[in-house]
């Protein structure tokens, strides 16, 4: 079997898969890849995170890219690069250095870049929506 096919599966070494069906519940340190197909709930270290359709990951979660095709619950931080794919769920805080979401994808939640605090947005008027009366009244 050639290396980068293994690397490719995430069973090359510093690799770590769970597979469909399989619960982990800890805290993980992951070199390389961490490829989530079953259920993460803890905290997870990784250079690359591949969440699979299937897949489920709740907890804190800091990798430099994330790729989501599953679901993430509570922190996740990408600090290069969040896609989150067609079928994709993120619930709670995201960072990332770039996004992309794809059509289909969904963020529910806070999200703002790597080293900006994460705050509610604020709520803005259209530009067409008239000002109070009261504003008006005291312009003339």
């Amino acid at each position: 079997m050639s290396t980068n096919n293994s690397a490719n599966r995430g069973d090359a070494p510093g690799n770590l898969t769970i597979g469909e069906g399989v619960k982990v519940v800890g805290q993980l340190v992951v070199p390389g890849l961490a490829v989530i197909n079953g259920t993460l709930q803890g905290e997870l270290q990784a250079d690359e995170l591949l969440v699979g359709p299937k897949g489920s990951l709740s907890g804190q979660v800091r990798v430099r890219t994330a790729d989501i095709h599953g679901t993430t619950h509570e922190t996740l931080e990408a600090s290069e690069f969040l896609c989150v794919r067609g079928t994709g769920r993120v619930n709670g805080q995201a960072r990332y250095g770039e996004i992309e979401i794809e059509k289909g994808g969904v963020i529910r939640g806070a999200i703002s870049p790597v080293g900006e605090s994460i705050q509610p947005a604020p709520v803005a008027l259209p530009p067409s929506v008239p000002a109070p009366a009261d504003s008006a009244d005291s312009a003339e």
